[in-house]
């Protein structure tokens, strides 16, 4: 429900955001720049005064169920209909200098790019890169993290990636600002709030949407909040999903999961890694070259993070993880040549790796499964951890 309040505002400022545009920028009341891609222009509009801006900051926290003052002076919220995909960010002027007003309205885009309309980089062209390549990551469900900077068109390139989804495939999403495009008709779109308070969390909606039988599961834009929650998704065998991320390039993408991992409580850099590259398949990257969009790189994550050869020191867990641990340990103990303790998981010594070494009877063959049955061990552990830690907080 929209207060009376709110929609006279909104029809204030409806001949602004119906404009052609990619942004709406309030540093100062009264005027506004309006981001065009290519260039600003600058608007001044003396009904837009502080009182009139502040209280419309007022109006949409409230029907959030937020806050918007001195003690809490940030705000990230969507206009309401018919205003879709309008996102709004704003901050207080008691956390600002020299201006009394901080608002960016980001304008959707009215039109549904294909796929077609984003240009391949040369140097992706000359690797052999297709658009039928990249359209081939959703139909053999591939999971992919589109990356690129404020306004470089991820958003826009996942919604035409989704229209390539089956249209009898039911979507489930996860956002805290909607902004995914689904025309499946078979769709239930979540919304978490942005306060930091609330009991609805991206935990609790992802263990919430993984019981409501999704074929397609997708989280949005990955930050420092949900960036666990992103990895244990693509690890629970809802497999071709799509996400987006801040990052200049694909490299710094991993480098931004696994700093906002450590944010969130895991610490052990080597175990994330694996846990990464099990959960993503590709990662696209984008760029804005003046209102051209352009896909400037394709990383293959798997062969960019390699399995690690080492194990980590794998910290105890509560009494509901000692099972799954303790049965895992079992089953290997029970049919396999033993590995090094899974309470201690530390580096073979070059006393082991010499008496192995002299063993004739350890034929090639054993070799490669032992290596591939302690790849899979290291990754049950850091799984567990993981999940341990996501659906504990």
């Amino acid at each position: 429900m929209v207060s009376m309040v709110l929609q006279h505002k909104l029809e204030i400022l409806e001949k602004y955001l119906t404009l052609e545009a990619n942004e709406l920028i309030f540093t100062k009341s009264g005027e506004f720049y309006v981001d065009y891609g290519d260039r600003f222009e600058l608007i001044e509009d003396k009904q837009l005064d502080y009182e009139f801006l502040n209280d419309f900051l007022v109006q949409l926290a409230t029907r959030r169920n937020q806050r918007f003052n001195e003690s809490y002076p940030s705000l990230s919220c969507e206009l309401p209909e018919p205003y879709l995909r309008y996102r709004v960010q704003a901050q207080h002027e008691s956390v600002l200098f020299g201006s009394d007003v901080c608002i960016c309205i980001r304008i959707p885009s009215k039109t549904r790019f294909d796929l077609e309309s984003f240009m391949l980089s040369d140097t992706l062209l000359q690797e052999g890169w297709t658009h039928k390549r990249i359209k081939d990551f959703i139909h053999d469900k591939k999971n992919v993290l589109v990356s690129g900077g404020t306004g470089s068109g991820k958003t826009s390139f996942l919604n035409s990636l989704m229209q390539e989804i089956p249209i009898n495939d039911r979507v489930v999403t996860i956002e805290d600002s909607q902004e995914l495009f689904v025309a499946n008709p078979n769709k239930t779109q979540l919304a978490v709030p942005k306060d930091e308070k609330s009991i609805y969390t991206y935990t609790t909606a992802i263990n919430n949407a993984m019981r409501l039988r999704p074929d397609r599961l997708f989280l949005g834009e990955i930050d420092i909040r949900n960036t666990l929650t992103f990895l244990r998704v693509n690890n629970t065998g809802h497999s071709g999903n799509l996400s987006t991320l801040h990052a200049n390039n694909s490299e710094d993408a991993i480098n931004a999961i696994i700093t906002n991992s450590m944010f969130g409580g895991m610490n052990d850099r080597e175990a994330l890694k694996d846990y990464i590259r099990s959960a993503i398949d590709y990662i696209v990257q984008i760029e804005r070259i003046g209102k051209q969009r352009k896909i400037v790189e394709i990383l293959n994550v798997k062969e960019y993070i390699r399995p690690s050869n080492h194990y980590k020191r794998v910290k105890s867990f509560q009494n509901d993880r000692h099972e799954t641990l303790d049965s895992t340990k079992k089953q290997i103990e029970g049919s396999h040549e033993p590995i090094a303790p899974y309470k201690e998981c530390r580096r073979e010594s070059q006393q082991d790796s010499t008496r192995r070494d002299s063993q004739d009877s350890l034929t090639q063959s054993n070799n490669t499964d032992s290596h591939t049955l302690q790849s899979s061990t290291k990754e049950s552990i850091t799984e567990a951890r993981i999940d341990h830690w996501v659906f504990s907080h």
